[in-house]
């Protein structure tokens, strides 16, 4: 039994001996000093030109136009626009001279009387007053040469003048059941002349297109049908909606 005994202490004596694997055995860290990279940035002088290329380039590949060459444009258009302008004006310069009155007077009484009586209602109180500074400051002239509107207010003072040549179609549409009416004389380049209240209107629509084809002014066919040369009545001009003409 004793030498079991002993037999046993020795084996566990070997293993507590037994030798420790060098992967296991604790290895010593030496610390190194960490070193800084520096990145060196080398700049090159660029001259103006040589920018603007470069951002001119860069607009266009974006679909852009770049900025030189929109002042160029802009620089060169008023280069043209005073010769297109003085062509421009030497067409439409008409002389007035020696013209002879056919018609001159300003809004119809019936029309202001009509308005004022419609002002007590209070609902059309606004035409009320547009009735009375019609009456006031605004004049109609009819000349063998020009149709002219004249306003005289406290706060505007102007003259519009439209030759016949230029007239291109008349508008008018009756009101009062017939006593007086407003006209629009539209021009060939699209703006239009408005004469509100107007009486004998029937006549000096005719008197406008007369003159309009004496003096050259009409349609290149005047065998064919005047383009929209109408005459309303109040119904007809009214229609389902009552708007009047635009």
């Amino acid at each position: 039994m004793a030498a079991i005994g002993g037999q046993m202490q020795v084996g566990i004596h070997q293993r507590r001996l037994a030798p420790v694997p060098a992967r296991c055995q604790p290895v010593a860290f030496q610390s190194r000093p960490v070193q800084q990279r520096r990145h060196s940035c080398v700049v090159r002088a660029v001259d103006d030109d040589e920018l603007d290329q470069r951002l001119a380039a860069l607009k266009r590949a974006k679909g852009e136009t770049p900025y030189a060459e929109s002042k160029k444009r802009a620089a060169a258009a008023p280069a043209a626009g005073p010769k297109a302008a003085a062509r421009a004006e030497e067409k439409k310069s008409y002389d007035y001279t020696d013209e002879k009155v056919h018609w001159e007077g300003g809004p119809a009484a019936a029309d202001l009387a009509f308005n004022v009586a419609l002002g007590a209602t209070l609902v059309a109180l606004p035409l009320t007053i547009g009735a009375i500074t019609r009456s006031a400051f605004v004049n109609y002239k009819f000349t063998d040469k020009r149709v002219s509107v004249v306003t005289k207010a406290p706060w505007e003072n102007k003259q519009t003048d439209c030759a016949y040549q230029e007239v291109k179609e008349v508008r008018t549409v009756s009101r009062g059941l017939g006593a007086w009416g407003d006209m629009v004389i539209e021009l060939k380049n699209g703006d239009k002349l408005e004469l509100r209240s107007l009486e004998k209107f029937k006549e000096l629509k005719e008197y406008v297109l007369a003159r309009r084809d004496a003096l050259g002014g009409g349609p290149k066919n005047p065998k064919g049908p005047r383009i929209m040369d109408l005459d309303l009545d109040d119904d007809t001009a009214m229609g389902k909606g009552g708007k009047g003409f635009a």
